[in-house]
């Protein structure tokens, strides 16, 4: 019991987690999942201590292939971000645990359910503005920063609602009408197609096995996948169409990352190799389609849509195929021993899986320690594939409880660095700008392969005029980040000493970036004119006031007027 209630706690702290006292809300969730699951695996490892030898499944084996896959081409990168070791060993960790500890199961749907129905209470309340939104532009946020991550938690917790419907006791039944209720409601009103299509599905795959399976199993195999297949396309095609053009958007993010996958597709672009690289391929998309009707739904990309995308993009075909071959494992072990605690597991699992399909799930540490929860669930059967001989096994215990001990300081000192970070940031848009630069000087040390801190870093010393130590930093920014934002300010550093060479290719690889945006022509055009090139300016000054407006606002009204007077 005291185990199921850690791991509650754990999960109950990493769903709800979100302070304005970091730059970025959800960092709170990021480092919970961080030190409760390598606290986890010391508890484990001091556990077992006294056994003999130690040993590791097949799925384990693939886990830990995976992370060594992602050490190896991290030592060919430059400044790749710790974060994403940390998430690995901490998934890690929670894996192994969650496979050799006994879990209270009859809590386990419980309070899952539990956990979604306050989440949900938590999206309604802000839709009916009896609570606050996280988000300005979205009303339902829940406890996350956009209706994803709310939408993406709420599916994965969906099933477990399911299997109190299916339970005797009628308190459990009606606890998981009432849950399942919510949720779906909760996950329409956030206007979350992912949610949608994910919801519909796990729905009817529950109640094709638990209310029309006798009479489903009497059709021919064809036609069930005739009739599957037709309903999923229906259902697909109408929420295209709810949101067309976001759905065209992502069709152009689609075709720019497969660009990305045919360019290295073995071990692929590294950890953050998409943030990194993403937007440089879009603005060549562009630079070679300068009338492409997709250029209005070009914006700021910084995740495909995809999870399955973004692995082959980062990780390659290598990391696809150990991603196959766990999966293989996965259905392999449900198949030989299923269950109901793993029927309900492997539908969160689907559920999941179909939302990664078209969103980014796995960017919230909830969602991914309840994707590896619910495969640990359903791989407790699995047996050891290899072990530790007894002569060195105490040896690698003892180094493994170092390691975690170490990985919890890391975790508790970047947390704090965070934190930090937001106290100096809002300190010098108070006015502090000056007074707060040793203190960036100082998180720069161990911050510097964070990108946002890097960015924000370079940013303000543009803002007092340090335009040439501004540059240094956001070249290096580029090596984890690059989007327009960057590429502006690098132009306007570039301009004010004087380099307008170089100050031209940055706005016009801004501009190419997203065409729509009318900033970085704009400042082209008052570049051209400021170094005495008036037919350029005028030209660009033509093509701004005929430009399209995708969003109005005064800014462009008064970007058109200026140009106006420019051509005159």
């Amino acid at each position: 019991m005291n185990k199921t209630i850690l791991l509650a706690i754990l999960f109950s702290l990493s769903i709800f987690s979100f302070s304005q006292s970091f730059v970025t809300p959800t960092t709170p969730s990021l480092y919970i999942s961080f030190i409760g699951c390598i606290f986890g695996g010391v508890l484990l490892i001091a556990q077992r201590v006294k056994r003999p030898t130690i040993g590791f499944s097949k799925s384990e084996g693939i886990f830990i292939l995976f992370l060594t896959l992602f050490l190896v081409i991290s030592s060919f990168q430059e400044n790749v971000s710790p974060e994403y070791f940390l998430s690995g060993i901490s998934l890690f960790l929670l894996y192994a645990v969650v496979r050799r500890i006994e879990i209270n199961r009859s809590w386990l749907p419980t309070g899952f359910t539990l956990l979604g129905i306050v989440q949900a209470a938590y999206g309604l309340g802000q839709y009916l503005h009896w609570l606050p939104s996280y988000n300005d532009i979205f009303d339902i946020c829940g406890s996350f920063d956009n209706p994803a991550g709310f939408a993406a938690s709420l599916v994965v917790l969906f099933p477990f609602a399911l299997q109190l419907i299916g339970e005797k006791p009628y308190y459990r039944k009606g606890l998981g009408v009432l849950g399942a209720l919510m949720m779906i409601a909760a996950i329409v009103l956030s206007q979350s197609r992912s949610g949608m299509i994910a919801i519909a599905v796990v729905t009817g795959i529950w109640g094709y096995l638990c209310f029309g399976g006798n009479r489903l199993r009497q059709w021919r195999r064809g036609l069930k996948i005739t009739v599957s297949a037709i309903a999923i396309i229906a259902l697909v095609a109408g929420l295209y169409f709810l949101k067309k053009d976001s759905a065209n958007g992502r069709l152009l993010i689609w075709q720019s990352s497969a660009r990305m996958i045919i360019d290295k597709p073995l071990l692929g672009h590294g950890v953050g190799g998409f943030q990194r690289e993403y937007m440089l391929y879009q603005a060549d998309f562009f630079r070679h389609h300068t009338d492409s009707s997709l250029a209005m739904l070009a914006d700021i990309v910084k995740h495909p849509f995809n999870e399955y995308l973004l692995l082959l993009v980062e990780q390659g075909i290598t990391g696809a195929l150990l991603f196959g071959a766990f999966i293989y494992l996965l259905v392999k072990v449900y198949r030989r021993k299923p269950g109901t605690e793993k029927r309900y597991a492997a539908l969160s699992l689907i559920g999941v899986g179909l939302f990664a399909c078209f969103s980014y799930p796995m960017n919230y540490p909830f969602v991914r320690m309840m994707a590896v929860f619910c495969a640990a669930v359903i791989m407790r059967d699995e047996g050891l594939w290899w072990t530790i001989s007894r002569s060195i096994s105490g040896i690698v215990k003892s180094a493994a409880i170092v390691l975690c001990l170490g990985l919890l300081a890391v975790s508790g000192k970047m947390c704090y660095d965070e934190y930090r970070w937001c106290d100096i940031a809002h300190r010098s848009l108070a006015g502090e700008t000056q007074q707060v630069m040793p203190d960036y000087s100082r998180l720069y040390k161990t911050m510097r392969r964070n990108a946002l801190f890097v960015y924000n870093y370079g940013a303000e010393l543009n803002y007092i005029g340090e335009w040439e130590k501004s540059n240094i930093l956001l070249q290096k920014c580029a090596l984890l980040y690059n989007d327009i934002d960057l590429q502006l300010i690098l132009a306007d550093n570039y301009q004010q000493q004087g380099q307008f060479r170089q100050a031209e290719r940055c706005l016009l690889l801004a501009h190419q970036m997203i065409p729509n945006r009318f900033i970085p022509l704009y400042r082209l055009a008052l570049l051209y004119k400021e170094t005495g090139r008036p037919n350029r300016a005028r030209a660009l000054a033509g093509v701004i006031i005929r430009k399209p407006i995708k969003i109005m606002s005064p800014e462009v009204m008064s970007i058109k007027a200026e140009m106006k007077e420019l051509v005159r």
